[in-house]
Formats: structure tokens, sequence, C-alpha cells
């Protein structure tokens, strides 16, 4: 078994070869969970302000509410779907998390009061994770994107109603489609002049996964999955 340091995302370390993670006794331990380092990538760029409340909206399996978890006051998990969410409760009883409070909400009509930040890591035709599921390529169709964008509005727009002022929302796909990113996020701002896009602070992740203030992972570059997040603050 090999291990080596994850590229680009801090605290992260790559295990190759050798038997499955599952058997280590650091994993059985809860010492660390498993996701890409696309993901990790995503929650380094939010910025979570120390002891926030923060509200992950669309979180199943999971892996950014329980990084969130590690500095924020209290984070609130909501998905759609209770199986998806199982994944989440097992690993929060491997890792013997106590801030973290899931629950089944729909990301469209978000049944909490306003918070300081507010991930969604909306739905999306995950067009960045072709490198680990190469079958989705015959899967996915060019409809998908408009369906998919059509509901990541509905999620964005109801995402920004649960903000608190000067408070944060930050989006991210698993896609590379302008459609589900850029375009998501420079309608949005046109549409909703409360909201500023805020770039985390210098050094929080590479810069050259920095493209205009917005996060921009790219698997041809990084080895990792793809990813894009927009860090947005609510500035009234």
């Amino acid at each position: 078994m090999g291990f080596a340091e994850a590229p680009y995302a801090r605290d992260s370390i790559s295990i190759s070869g050798g038997t499955t993670f599952t058997e280590l006794g650091a994993f059985k331990k809860g010492l660390f969970f498993v996701q890409d380092p696309a993901a990790t990538l995503v929650t380094e760029y939010a910025a979570v302000p120390m002891d926030a409340t923060v509200a992950d909206l669309c979180a199943a399996p999971g892996g950014k509410s329980l990084e969130f978890s590690r500095t924020a006051g209290t984070v609130v998990a909501s998905d759609k779907s209770f199986g998806r969410l199982q994944r989440l409760l097992a690993n929060q009883r491997r890792l013997e998390n106590t801030n973290l409070l899931p629950f089944v909400g729909d990301a469209r009509n978000p049944a909490i009061r306003p918070v300081d930040v507010v991930l969604i890591d909306v739905p999306c035709t995950g067009t960045g994770t072709f490198r680990r599921h190469p079958d989705a390529r015959w899967r996915i169709k060019i409809s998908d994107i408009a369906v998919m964008s059509a509901l990541q509005k509905q999620i964005l727009r109801a995402a920004a109603s649960v903000v608190k002022e000067d408070g944060f929302l930050i989006y991210s796909t698993c896609s590379l489609e302008p459609e589900e990113n850029d375009a998501q996020i420079d309608t949005f701002l046109s549409e909703n002049p409360s909201f500023v896009l805020d770039p985390p602070p210098e050094g929080t992740v590479a810069p050259e996964l920095l493209d205009a203030g917005r996060l921009r992972v790219l698997p041809h570059r990084t080895g990792t999955d793809g990813a894009f997040a927009a860090r947005l603050r609510r500035i009234n």
C-alpha cells in the first residue's frame, strides 16, 4: 500500500495499492474519511469563518459537511434523499462527530432560518468525474445540461433566501459545463444585487486554481476530479 500527498488539498493523502481503505485501523477508528481532492478544495475555497453556523443543503454523501464541521460551530446537513443521507450518518458515527445535524429536506424549499454560510453542491451532469466514471460519457445527454441548469437555478434562488446579511453563499458543482457554472453565477449576480462575488483570502487555495475569483479545478491539469465553485457574500 502506498501513501502520498494529495494534489493541492491540504491535510489530505492519496492511498494506492494493497488492501481496501476500509480495512485500515485508522479508518475504523474514524481518523479519516474518503473523498476526491477536488471536493476538499471546494471546502477550502469556501473559507468558512471559525464557529460559523453552516447549512449544506445538498449534503449527501456528506464529505463537505464533515469537512466544515472541523471548524464550524454547527453544520446543518440536509438532502432530499434519505437513502443517500445514510452514508453521511455512517461517517458521522464512525468519526464520532457531534456538531453535524442531518435531516431530510428539499434544497428548493429550505426549512431553516438564515445562517452564516450556505453551501449548495448542486445536482449536475458530473462531467468533471469522467475519469472515475467513464461510463457516464455514454449515459449523459446534451439535453441533461438544460434540465440540470433549470434545477440549479431554483436551488440557487432558494438558498439565497436563507443567507444572513454579510453571510456567504457557496455554489459548487463537479461539472465542467459553462451553463452549469459561470452562466449560473453571472445570471444570479445580475438578478440579485444584494450579493457580490467575494473570493477567499489570498493563499486559501493555489492561485492557479482561481479564475476571476472563482474556483476552477480541471482534471487534465490537477489529476483530480473537476470542480467549480463561487463564493458569494450577501451585502444587504
